[in-house]
């Protein structure tokens, strides 16, 4: 009997390629270049709602596929806001500094970094040759369900796994996968430390800055991307603060404090996002982001966290380097 390999299809032969990489010890470290495998090798991992070790694949990532980049870094483990604790991730890593753009998620603006399974990833001496990007079919899966957008944020507690108190081998995981330096470990570890012991001592939080109003002061610069903008001092945004850090609604954390009195080019508004625990989309008034401004989450006993997200600005805190506005 004759056999026909010219019948071989995307899934069967993406399946051989993973059985002959299943023993092998080689990860994607940083500086690792990969390229995107194509949507029909990508469709071959996935189950009936898009996931993949139930993280979906999101139609903002189809543009990437077939397209070469640089792994930024790995991951061993992600903060998530649906329980609000530090959870274990595998297999994953960022590529430079893809963002999700949110178009087929309400046009939500967090700009979340991607995460990307190694199965949807290829090393370049893959003997699978690459032909350039092509183009996917209409995205089969729901992104949306009962009001509830659907998104790897949101499905990140599903995703994950607990990570037990006495597992001590994440920081030597860490350091191994190279998503810190020993040097960079350390002074997170010192800082959470700190923060703890101040906590301790004075009753301080470790994670909000506290203010004392009871109705906090709202104020509108109408800030467009690219101004430049000067984070105000300390003093001055505890004043727009209520008790639990916050200033209608939006929290200021300890992870904020390094930028004060800094100067910041505006990337753009945030007027949307999503919800990371309940997957709605809501509005947002007089708030931003800033350039490179992100959340290490150096507050984390566990040792920061390495998802990059970005911190979100009231425009209260902010003001123009050309132009300053009065502040109320």
């Amino acid at each position: 009997m004759k056999c026909d390999i010219s019948m071989e299809t995307p899934a069967r032969r993406l399946e051989q390629e993973l059985d002959r990489n299943s023993h092998r010890t080689e990860r994607f470290l940083p500086g690792t270049v990969v390229e995107v495998r194509h949507w029909e090798e990508i469709a071959a991992t996935l189950d009936q709602n898009g996931t993949f070790e139930s993280l979906p694949f999101m139609p903002e990532m189809l543009r990437y596929c077939g397209r070469r980049f640089t792994v930024s870094k790995r991951l061993e483990r992600t903060c998530e806001e649906t329980e609000g604790g530090m959870r274990r991730i595998r297999d994953t890593v960022f590529l430079e500094q893809l963002r999700c753009a949110g178009l087929a998620h309400g046009g939500c603006q967090k700009g979340c970094r991607i995460f990307w399974k190694e199965a949807w990833l290829k090393p370049l001496d893959s003997r699978s040759a690459s032909d350039g990007e092509r183009p996917a079919k209409l995205f089969p899966y729901s992104v949306e369900l009962h009001g509830q957008f659907i998104c790897q944020s949101t499905e990140l507690i599903l995703a994950t796994s607990p990570i037990p108190p006495w597992d001590l081998w994440m920081y030597a995981r860490d350091l191994r996968s190279r998503t810190y330096s020993p040097s960079q470990l350390l002074r997170i570890l010192c800082f959470a430390f700190f923060l703890r012991l101040r906590h301790l001592l004075t009753g301080k939080s470790y994670r909000f800055v506290e203010g004392r109003q009871v109705k906090t002061p709202s104020l509108q610069l109408d800030l467009h991307p690219g101004e430049l903008v000067r984070v105000r001092s300390e003093k001055e945004i505890v004043s727009t603060l209520d008790q639990q850090g916050k200033n209608r609604g939006l929290a200021f954390t300890v992870d904020m404090l390094p930028f004060c009195g800094r100067e910041y080019r505006v990337l753009r508004q945030l007027g949307k996002m999503i919800q990371e625990p309940t997957g709605k989309l809501i509005g947002m008034e007089n708030t931003v982001i800033l350039e490179g401004v992100t959340c290490k989450g150096c507050h984390i006993l566990r040792g920061g966290c390495p998802r990059d997200n970005f911190h979100f600005w009231r425009e209260i805190w902010l003001e123009r380097v050309s132009s300053e506005p009065r502040f109320p």
